[in-house]
Parts: C-alpha cells; sequence; structure tokens
C-alpha cells in the first residue's frame, strides 16, 4: 500500500521548490549592476510589465559600501527593436527615481541608463532588458499555475478523502 504514495513527496517537493523560487525571484523584476563606484538598482511595478498599462521603473543608486546616495544624476533611453522609442535627459535624482511609463509593444525594451559621476563628471553606462508582456501571456502564466496548483489538489484531496476498501476473500 505504501508504494503508491513513495513519488509523491517528490511530486510536491518539485512544486515547493518552483513556488519559492518564483517568490524569491520574481521574473523580470529586478537587476543590479555595478557602474564606476555606484550600483544601479531597477526594478519594475508590476513585476511583470503589461503592454499598454501603466508600468512604474524605479532607479536606486548605491554607493560602494550599499549605502544609498544622496544624490544623483542620469540619464536613460529607452529602445525597442534597435529604435529610439524615449529619451530622459540627465538630471539630478535624490538617490531614488521613480518613472512612469507606458510600454507600446510586447517583447524585450532595452533601457540604457548614463549615470554621470557627480565627483569626476565621467558618464558610465549600462544597458538593462525589460521583457514586456501584453494580456495573453499574463493569463497564460497564471493558469498554468492555477492548474499545477489544482493537480496538487487533486492528489492531497485523492489522499486525504480515500476509503479504505478491505478485499474480500472467498
Amino acid at each position: 500500500m505504501r508504494k503508491k504514495f513513495i513519488l509523491l513527496p517528490i511530486y510536491f517537493g518539485f512544486f515547493l521548490i518552483l513556488v519559492t523560487y518564483e517568490i524569491l525571484n520574481p521574473p523580470f523584476s529586478t537587476d543590479a549592476v555595478k557602474i564606476g563606484d555606484y550600483e544601479v538598482q531597477i526594478s519594475t511595478t508590476p513585476t511583470t510589465p503589461d503592454v499598454g498599462k501603466d508600468t512604474k521603473i524605479h532607479f536606486r543608486v548605491v554607493d560602494q559600501d550599499g549605502n544609498q546616495v544622496d544624490k544623483f544624476r542620469m540619464g536613460l533611453k529607452i529602445y525597442f527593436n534597435d529604435q529610439l522609442e524615449q529619451s530622459f535627459q540627465p538630471d539630478y535624482y535624490p538617490g531614488t527615481w521613480n518613472l512612469d511609463y507606458i510600454f507600446q509593444e510586447s517583447g524585450n525594451h532595452v533601457l540604457r541608463a548614463d549615470l554621470y559621476d557627480l565627483k569626476t563628471g565621467d558618464v558610465n553606462s549600462y544597458i538593462f532588458n525589460i521583457p514586456t508582456l501584453n494580456l495573453y501571456d499574463s493569463i497564460f502564466s497564471v493558469l498554468v499555475l492555477v492548474g499545477a496548483a489544482g493537480a496538487g489538489g487533486i492528489v492531497l484531496a485523492i489522499i486525504i478523502f480515500q476509503k479504505r476498501v478491505k478485499p474480500k476473500y472467498r
């Protein structure tokens, strides 16, 4: 009887690891890179930007010790299919910069951040990739997770509510 359930811990362990990974590493949401003497951190809200909907792009600049800087100067260019969609002229920001943007196309958008070193005046650039999805891609991802959870629930219900039937001997 116990041989039937030997694969259940492996089955549930797989989904537990998958869910834990997805929670700790949300897709498309964050990136960080050292540029010169600073680290630029980027994240988006929502974690997976949707086409045609407002997306907040968050920039945070920290120094070598991991402390947020008081002020930085940054410019930004947004590209799609190697064509410039929008450019933001360099300006001064107080440690963080929250940008509202609406992506018009589904696919990979390239953000080129130009960080100006306030001490030396040097310009350091880095490219961030921001994939965007249309509504149907988002729905598909949610349906896959719901399907996996439903399958796990069915197996769990079978185990919990299984009737023990004794074989009849003649």
